[in-house]
């Protein structure tokens, strides 16, 4: 502008032929009301996350604290049933019947509260979290999962736990219903100031549609989106590389949150004027 900013614009470069031979046209077009756009679909976006995860913290508590404890009320009215002399055979065998049924309901609650958000995420740790969340993936999906993670691995601000946990998390549950793999690796290391968080499968791969989708760089999918989104908050990347072997999606993420700040520019700008 006149006053000397930048501000994004849009360049297009035509061939035109003419008598005196080859020229090159340019139209030159002010894209500030679609940045702005972008930028607030983006804030939107992160704003969106940070409530998921604030109501799946709620929800979360609410299973324990009610669900949980009406099934344990309810657990301790009945056991003085199956011991009573006094009730018929057919009675006590009801009442015994009740209580494993509801022992069944209390561990799906638990399972259910914590898959939502583990408890170990916030009281110990991302080591014991992923540890407690693989054991139960294998014994539920019979999906074999190689773990790496170095003993001396230590704690992370909340936002990168939270962020490689949902990774690891998504990455898992695509593994398990769409890669037909029976096994995996999760490998999560440090280098460079930086966390690597790598999760591969010898599953099919990524169907045709879904790799030229990704090469060309548009969404394949609401996870995928996710995942990018997160790690877009946090100043991390991502990248997913996948073939008739298999798939492997690597994430780097800082050690601590960068503040980040979605900005008019981008790498995906046609141009930013200079005047």
């Amino acid at each position: 502008h006149k006053d000397g900013h930048e501000f994004p614009v849009e360049i297009s470069l035509s061939p035109l032929y003419t008598a005196e031979g080859l020229v090159v046209t340019s139209a030159i077009r002010d894209i500030t009301e679609r940045k702005q756009a972008e930028l607030s679909l983006r804030e939107l976006s992160s704003r969106l996350l940070q409530l998921q995860d604030e109501e799946r913290r709620r929800i979360a508590r609410e299973l324990h604290d009610s669900a949980g404890q009406m099934l344990a009320a309810l657990s301790m009215k009945l056991s003085p049933l199956s011991d009573d002399s006094k009730s018929t055979p057919e009675a006590r065998k009801l009442v015994a019947e009740s209580l494993r049924l509801i022992e069944e309901l209390s561990q799906e609650v638990r399972t259910i509260s914590h898959l939502l958000h583990p408890p170990l995420l916030d009281e110990i740790g991302l080591a014991s979290a992923l540890r407690w969340y693989l054991e139960g993936f294998t014994e539920r999906s019979k999906i074999k999962v190689e773990f790496e993670l170095a003993d001396d691995f230590g704690r992370l601000c909340r936002d990168v736990e939270t962020a490689i946990f949902r990774i690891v998390q998504e990455c898992l549950t695509n593994i398990h219903r769409h890669s037909g793999s029976p096994s995996a690796r999760v490998c999560i290391g440090r280098k460079d100031e930086q966390v690597l968080v790598e999760v591969t499968d010898q599953g099919r791969g990524l169907a045709p549609r879904s790799q030229r989708a990704m090469e060309s760089g548009a969404r394949i999918g609401v996870g995928i989106g996710g995942m990018r989104e997160r790690l877009r908050q946090i100043g991390g990347s991502l990248e997913i590389t996948s073939s008739q072997a298999g798939t492997t999606v690597k994430a780097r993420l800082p050690l601590t949150r960068a503040k980040t700040t979605v900005s008019m520019e981008s790498s995906s700008d046609p141009a930013v004027w200079k005047p």
